[in-house]
This record gives structure tokens, sequence and C-alpha cells, in this order.
């Protein structure tokens, strides 16, 4: 049987959440039945884990949408490629990409939401007006989608009934991001003979493993820790990721006097590790599609502090698989916090429950599944 051809067209080659999905959905997809080409965003460290798992991989500019020779060059990389199916994953993606498959002629053209684009929340001034005015137009881009997947109902829901353009609800398939099961549990075999001083001493340790920026409510998080130093003096923070707001949230922790107790490790690889050796997880945001990391953290058997927002409420319930508290508020994260630490026999038991539901429900097979049936499903349409 000859096989399906995909232009898969992401605008990052770092370390995120959404390289991290699109990464294991490369790895997992049927190289029997599909051939995939990549065009990704720079050259970053996951590049090379892209050019393990596809035929070929390019590098180029996907993030600035002035340069109209990219979408000219993509197009002819779709020509070359002969490909049946382009897929795009994250914005600037999906208008380059998507430009490039209409002028390449492709007959169908698939896009991966990761989240809730463009909430004019926590910004202000121009920052606010540009982002209100890009949320009422930056859906007409999904009008020329065949099919735009969504990775959770919250974010299938914000396409369809948001005010401005609105997706069509036949148009958009809701497929949940997944993790790797197999590189979990080797996770799991190697972190028990190894050493966690690399992030600096203290115990318990917390982690946080999210890219800097304002939706990720970092700062939150932060000015919740001198509530729980007060208990645990010689508790460590971990927070793991890169981005616009590091700096802001750096120098919060000074000004709280708590930087001693926080390691910001910038852009880390091995968040995995990073998650098992840690006694708690935190999930911060005040905006969420689905957070990969949730995912993981429960998947590890970690215990799980996350916010009342996105998709996450679809993911855990509070008190059983994990502690949810409401966002933007710092008080109520310290709480949670502390009332894990301080038990540990009911962290372990979240930990364990969420532990099952993230292997049932969020494996990495039942997304790619999923995935490599809707691309039948257009191909043979």
């Amino acid at each position: 049987m000859e096989r399906i051809r995909i232009f898969s067209v992401i605008a990052a080659s770092g370390v995120g959440g959404a390289e991290q999905v699109f990464s294991t959905l490369l790895q997992g997809l049927d190289p029997g039945r599909f051939e995939v080409t990549v065009a990704c965003h720079g050259q970053g460290v996951m590049f090379d884990t892209y050019r393990r798992d596809a035929t070929r991989v390019f590098s180029l500019d996907l993030v600035d949408l002035r340069r109209l020779s990219t979408v000219t060059r993509l197009a002819g990389m779709m020509r070359e490629s002969r490909c049946d199916i382009v897929h795009t994953h994250l914005w600037t993606a999906d208008v380059l990409g998507g430009l490039a498959a209409r002028l390449a002629g492709v007959r169908r053209v698939v896009s991966s939401v990761a989240g809730a684009y463009f909430l004019p929340i926590d910004v202000t001034g121009g920052k606010r007006v540009r982002r209100q005015a890009f949320s009422c137009v930056f859906r007409s881009i999904y009008w020329g989608c065949d099919r735009v997947i969504a990775p959770s109902q919250y974010v299938a829901d914000d396409l369809s009934a948001r005010s401005g353009i609105r997706v069509p609800r036949g148009r958009i398939s809701v497929i949940q991001n997944g993790v790797d099961v197999h590189e979990v549990e080797r996770q799991e075999r190697h972190v028990a003979c190894g050493s966690s001083e690399r992030w600096g001493s203290g115990s318990p340790v917390v982690a946080v493993v999210a890219n800097f920026f304002p939706i990720k409510g970092h700062r939150y998080l932060i000015r919740a820790i001198p509530q729980v130093v007060r208990v645990y003096p010689r508790v460590r923070f971990v927070l793991a990721g890169d981005g616009e707001s590091r700096a802001s949230a750096e120098l919060l922790a000074k000004q709280l006097g708590v930087a001693d107790r926080v390691t910001f490790t910038g852009e880390i690889r091995d968040s995995l590790e990073l998650m098992k050796r840690s006694d708690l997880v935190v999930v911060p945001s005040i905006s969420e599609g689905l957070p990969i990391t949730l995912i993981e953290a429960m998947a590890l058997g970690r215990a799980v502090v996350a916010t009342d927002v996105g998709g996450i409420p679809e993911v855990v319930e509070d008190g059983v698989t994990a502690r949810i508290v409401p966002p933007r508020n710092p008080a109520a994260l310290a709480g949670a916090m502390l009332e894990l630490l301080k038990a540990p026999q009911r962290s372990r038991r979240l930990g364990e429950a969420g532990q099952a539901v993230a292997r049932q429900r969020f494996s990495a097979n039942r997304m790619v599944g999923m995935t490599e049936e809707l691309y039948l499903e257009l191909h043979g349409g």
C-alpha cells in the first residue's frame, strides 16, 4: 500500500508542550502507512528529535509573518514532497503553512490548536488592544482547513463560540494530548539510581515545568512561596523553562526575599526526571488548552496542584487525582501545596490515582491512533 505523505509545519523546535506533543506524534506514526516531512522554526534542542523520526526536516523562519518569501519556499517544499496532507502546529505555522498549502495545491489541510489563542487577559495598553483585535479575527485562518484538532473540549468550545469569526463545530476534532508511557517507565527506572543535586539543595522539592509567559501564572506561584517557606524553610522550588517573563519572575523572587529557595533552570530536556525527583508538581496557569506537563506528572505518579482553568478540569478531579485551586490566587496555591506536603500519604494516594487515569486515558497510542484515523479519513475523502 502506498504511504500517505504528510507535510508537518511547526513554528518551534525548542522545549515546550506543543513541541513535545508533536514529537510524540512523529515517533508514534506507523512508518509503513505514513511518510512525514517536517518544516520547523529554527534548530532548537528538538530539531534532532524531529530528524530522528521524519523522512526530512527543513529549518526556516516560521515566526515572522512579514516574510512572504517563507510562503513560497514552503509551497515549493510541499510540491517537492508531493504531500497528500499538510498538518500545521502553532499559530504562525497555521498562517504560513495554510497559505503555502493552498498555493501548492495540497488537497487536505489540518491544523492543531494548542490553546485559546489571543485571550486578552493580564495585558494592558497597546498589547491588550492588539490582543483583542487578533482575538476577533485569528480564526479566519481555520476556514481554509479541512479539519481543526483541539486538545480539549474547552479549546473546541472556544474555537466555535468565542466572539468573532467562529469555526464550524463539524470541522473540529477533539484529540487529547498523550504521553509515551514507555518513556515514563524508562525515566522511573533511570531516576531510581541518580542524584537531584543539580537543581540545588533543599527539601521538599516543588517543580514547575512551563515556559515563562504571563499566561503560565509564574508570578502567582512565586507570590505563594513565602507562605510555604515559613513552614518549610529548606523547601526548593525548581522552575524549568525560559521565555519573555522569566526576568520579571526572577526579580519578583528577589523582591519577596525567596530567591535563595528558587532555582530557575532555563530550558531543559529532562523535565520528566525533574518531576520524578519532586515531591510536588504545580501548574499555576491562568489559561491552558491541555497541558502536557500535567499529564506527564500524573503518569509519573506525582502529586499535582493545578488551577481550575481551560482543559485542566477535563483531566483531573479535585481531591481525587489532584488538588485544584482558583487561578490568580497565591493564597490558595500556598494552602494546597502545604496541605499535600504535610500529608505525604494523601499525596501518594492522589499520585497513584492520577497515574492510573493518565496511563489509561492519555496514552500516546491513543493520541496517535486517533490522528492516524483522521489522516486516513481525510485522504480517503
